[in-house]
């Protein structure tokens, strides 16, 4: 009686043991999966989620958007990401955020895997670069790979959405940085071969300067950025093509070369012109006159086309008589035609110089012919410099030149003291020099150099003291008051004596001419000469010349004889 249901006890228990590990075995999950759920409870701050596992598990209802909740009902599915099969209170810990990350990066994963193209929304911009929204994922993409050129108002980018490229992750620190220019300049290239497709070589198009660098210009052919290199601009030498070209400009060119692997096109002026030192020579002749036309103004002188491509260079101090620091845009604007000169043309610089002043009639021959050299005028000063006085006869532009060392036989500066702005003089023309007329004031005045003709070396002179110097002294010489100097060596025979200051202005004394150059308008006085003269003289006269006695000894002796006699 007892065994039979102790037999059917067994049975049950084997059975209910079958059918629990049955359903355990299919509520087995896994941690860090997404899984879908079974909505078994919808409370005021929760849900609660069957998955399968030990236990239900619960999501805050914070992690669903209101019409999410709208649309969810018990029994309803929803994906989850089981982060821990088991926490400390034994309960399956559930997330629907990350499990919507989960699927996301999976997505952005592939996306990066197959290179394919993805939209994102700019949402902000920060240090360095901006914000993007790809799948729910913040992504970082540089400033420099939005666009394809600066950015110059991040703003307008702001809540647009793009199409991007997914060209870094980071799995460990979940970091994904997006590019657009990727994509951007795949559109290019393929503008570039439609446009590439439509040309050939030797081809001559129309483009538009884009913009200028040291090495060339970038020309736009149907937007297709197109480099046309400085060597290839003129067969001429160019050393500043911002003088020659502006951003905007129209140019024609011809295509040289086409670079179909690198989707570059290659352009070329010249390649459209004869090499004029080719055909100058044949053509043009240096020292004839020619029509330009002034192409470019720049601050050293204007660029001028004399034949179509071939330019060349007015310089700055070949635009105008007597003048050669003038500004260019003072006499030509771009555009006009003018008369020049063909000055030079040199084969191995490559370069061609104009003059525009050597068509023009020069002032300074109709002045000459008015005026030549030796003639006295009458003139005002018009400018005053501390070199010298600039004279004009009013006539004329033409202004005469008079150093102040040609003021007086002085040659002192301080003779321009005598003169004011506006002042009348009389003035010689002398000279000549580097286009400049030079005149003479003192031309004018007797020389009272000529004082010392019929000197000679030897000769004695009485002089007047002028000033009275730490080394010399000043004197005046003659009628005309010629001034020299006596230096201190020959003021006196004796060095105790050779003290300037031994004389005052006005002071009379006899001084001997120790050297004479009438052509070189040079003298040389001294007493100290003249001492040794009358020294020669007294020894001659009183007493030996070996005797050793001094002038004073001799002249003492010689009187104390005269007074006891």
């Amino acid at each position: 009686m007892i065994q039979q249901p102790l037999k059917v006890y067994n049975e049950s228990n084997a059975e209910l043991e079958a059918l629990l590990n049955d359903d355990l075995s299919q509520r087995t999950v896994q941690e860090n999966t997404i899984i879908k759920g079974r909505v078994e409870k919808i409370e005021d701050k929760f849900i609660t989620i069957d998955v399968k596992g030990k236990s239900s598990g619960m999501i805050d209802k914070s992690e669903l958007s209101r019409e999410e909740l709208d649309n969810l009902a018990v029994d309803g599915e929803l994906e989850v990401y089981v982060e821990r099969v088991e926490n400390k209170v034994g309960d399956i810990v559930l997330s629907v955020e990350k499990a919507r990350r989960a699927k996301a990066w999976k997505k952005i994963e592939d996306a990066f895997t197959d290179k394919e193209k993805v939209s994102g929304l700019v949402k902000n911009s920060v240090k360095g670069g901006f914000i993007v929204e790809i799948f729910g994922i913040f992504t970082f993409c540089p400033s420099s790979q939005l666009s394809d050129r600066p950015i110059k108002s991040p703003s307008e980018f702001i809540n647009k959405p793009l199409e991007f490229y997914i060209i870094k992750i980071d799995n460990v620190r979940m970091n994904v940085i997006s590019s657009r220019r990727a994509i951007l300049e795949e559109v290019k290239n393929q503008n570039k071969d439609q446009v590439i497709s439509k040309y050939k070589l030797n081809d001559i198009v129309e483009g538009n300067v884009k913009a200028i660098t040291s090495y060339g210009l970038f020309v736009s052919i149907e937007n297709l950025d197109c480099l046309l290199h400085s060597s290839e601009v003129s067969h001429l030498k160019i050393s500043n093509l911002n003088e020659m070209f502006t951003v905007g400009d129209t140019v024609k060119v011809q295509i040289i070369e086409i670079d179909l692997e690198t989707k570059r096109i290659s352009l070329s002026i010249k390649a459209m012109l004869p090499d004029p030192f080719i055909t100058i020579g044949e053509k043009y002749q240096v020292g004839s006159d020619y029509d330009v036309k002034i192409t470019k103004l720049s601050d050293f002188g204007a660029f001028a086309e004399i034949d179509e491509g071939v330019v060349g260079l007015i310089h700055s101090s070949e635009m105008k008589h007597m003048q050669k620091n003038v500004n260019p845009k003072s006499i030509f604007k771009v555009g006009d035609v003018a008369k020049v000169r063909l000055k030079e043309v040199d084969t191995e610089k490559r370069k061609i110089s104009f003059s525009y002043k050597d068509t023009q009639p020069n002032p300074m021959e109709s002045f000459l012919s008015k005026y030549p050299v030796g003639t006295i005028t009458d003139t005002k000063v018009v400018n005053k410099q501390d070199f010298g006085l600039f004279l004009n006869t009013g006539d004329n532009d033409i202004d005469i030149f008079v150093h102040y060392k040609q003021i007086s036989f002085a040659e002192t500066s301080k003779d321009l003291d005598d003169y004011n702005k506006g002042d009348e003089v009389k003035v010689k023309i002398i000279d000549i020099k580097d286009d400049k007329i030079n005149g003479s004031i003192r031309a004018l005045k007797k020389d009272p150099f000529n004082f010392f003709d019929d000197k000679k070396v030897g000769d004695v002179l009485t002089v007047r003291v002028a000033e009275v110097l730490d080394n010399a002294i000043k004197v005046n010489v003659g009628e005309e008051r010629f001034q020299t100097i006596i230096k201190k060596a020959d003021i006196a025979l004796d060095k105790a004596d050779q003290r300037p200051n031994r004389f005052a202005p006005g002071d009379s004394l006899d001084a001997m001419i120790a050297d004479l150059n009438l052509s070189q308008r040079k003298l040389k006085l001294s007493i100290k000469e003249l001492e040794k003269q009358q020294e020669k003289e007294a020894v001659e006269k009183y007493g030996s010349a070996t005797s050793g006695s001094s002038l004073a000894d001799i002249l003492g002796t010689a009187l104390k004889k005269k007074e006891d006699k």
